[in-house]
């Protein structure tokens, strides 16, 4: 962790110096120039139209790149690298020949070609066979309540341990013993209900958990030219995990208006569970609804930060900002805003990491994921002040 802060320390402050030679070279003596961490005067805004003299050809022994539109993000002009874009052009690769297209429509080619692949939702029809069960009356106004046969506890024990060895490693927006204490053994005891957050939450998990399984032990996907795929577990149509996940869509329109922590939880996992099967349009799409609900959450709500509810909000607050920065800064699509809370919210503090005394347990294995998580968000905190550092020497020179 050490490291890792050192290595940002350094980069921070060579992007300080970019910052500051840029602001040298196109302010006046005497003026001050104000730079933000994430919102920027966008050179992609610009009204100019799209080059359509790009040139393109992949027997070019020449080193002259044609110049881009200004709709490419940052990320995407490292493709006009001469470096890079020689090697492309010149790989003999099929994919080479997008590149024209790239250079003549920008970013939102990308969008498009998304789109393109994933016309359709995941199929809807596979799904669990469910049981009615009689249960005693409650005060919870849930009328029905069901059992999964096929779901057994040796399995949901299973992909718990895999969801949260895994994914909620890298995101950690559940704590381990409280899903298990409080969820997983009332469901197990009760049954699931329509309208019950809680059932959906741990579908969720159920079917994430089988993703992490599959991916490692499921068979390749397929074998093109004999050699196994990388991918492994189901199929692209039906991934591994689908009838779970099924049981949770089905279930996630009676709670999707509610702004609760635990609404959040779910679209993140959601958004999550497409993620993992390469639908990344999905992928954003659950994730501004998770921003969005997280937004009214913190807004409406007093929060007490130092209490365990308020520390789960401030994982759900993260994992937000982190989730819809990665394609807002890649691929240029909106923000909610969620990030004009950023100093609103502090970092969690994990309360499971620590013991009574306020000690790092480090004797377990996910006591350290809260380093992980820690330096994403700074790592993130970075790459926004360099986006808006590049765009805002960009807006400078354009205008100056």
């Amino acid at each position: 962790m050490v490291h890792i802060l050192d290595a940002l320390t350094r980069l921070e402050t060579k992007f300080d110096n970019l910052a500051v030679g840029q602001s040298s070279v196109s302010s006046t003596p005497g003026m001050t120039t104000k730079s933000s961490d994430t919102t920027y005067p966008s050179s992609r805004s610009s009204n100019k139209p799209a080059r359509s003299d790009a040139t393109f050809s992949q027997k070019s022994n020449t080193t002259e790149v044609p110049h881009s539109n200004d709709l490419l993000t940052v990320p995407h002009k490292v493709i006009l690298w001469p470096s890079i874009y020689m090697h492309l052009i010149n790989s003999g690769n099929h994919t080479a020949s997008d590149l024209q297209y790239i250079l003549q429509e920008g970013t939102p080619w990308f969008i498009r070609l998304e789109l393109a692949k994933h016309p359709k939702s995941l199929p809807y029809d596979p799904c669990l066979q469910s049981v009615r069960i009689d249960t005693p009356p409650s005060n919870d106004g849930y009328s029905a309540r069901y059992a999964f046969p096929s779901l057994t506890i040796q399995q949901i024990q299973e992909y718990t341990d895999a969801y949260f060895n895994t994914f909620n490693v890298l995101c950690p927006v559940l704590n381990h013993d409280a899903f298990m204490n409080d969820i997983v053994a009332r469901l197990l005891r009760e049954g699931y209900a329509d309208g019950d957050c809680q059932s959906v939450l741990a579908l969720m998990v159920f079917a994430l958990g089988q993703v992490a399984i599959e991916g490692v032990f499921g068979n390749p996907i397929s074998m093109p030219g004999g050699v196994a795929s990388g991918f492994r577990g189901g199929t692209i149509d039906k991934p591994p995990g689908l009838e779970i996940f099924n049981e949770a869509r089905r279930r996630l329109g009676f709670v999707m208006n509610q702004c609760t922590l635990e609404n959040v939880q779910i679209l993140l996992l959601q958004a999550t569970y497409f993620e993992s099967n390469s639908r990344h349009l999905d992928f954003w799409r659950s994730t501004v609804a998770a921003s969005m609900a997280c937004q009214v959450l913190i807004k409406c709500q007093d929060i007490d930060w130092s209490t365990h509810v308020g520390d789960m909000i401030k994982r759900a607050y993260w994992a937000c900002i982190l989730s819809e920065d990665l394609y807002h800064l890649d691929l240029d699509l909106p923000q909610t805003g969620i990030h004009t809370l950023e100093d609103e919210v502090p970092l969690p503090y994990f309360h499971e990491a620590h013991d009574a005394h306020g000690r790092t347990q480090g004797t377990e294995e996910r006591s350290h994921f809260q380093y992980h998580f820690l330096a994403m968000i700074a790592l993130r905190r970075l790459i926004a002040r360099i986006h808006g550092v590049i765009h805002e020497c960009e807006y400078k020179q354009e205008h100056s």
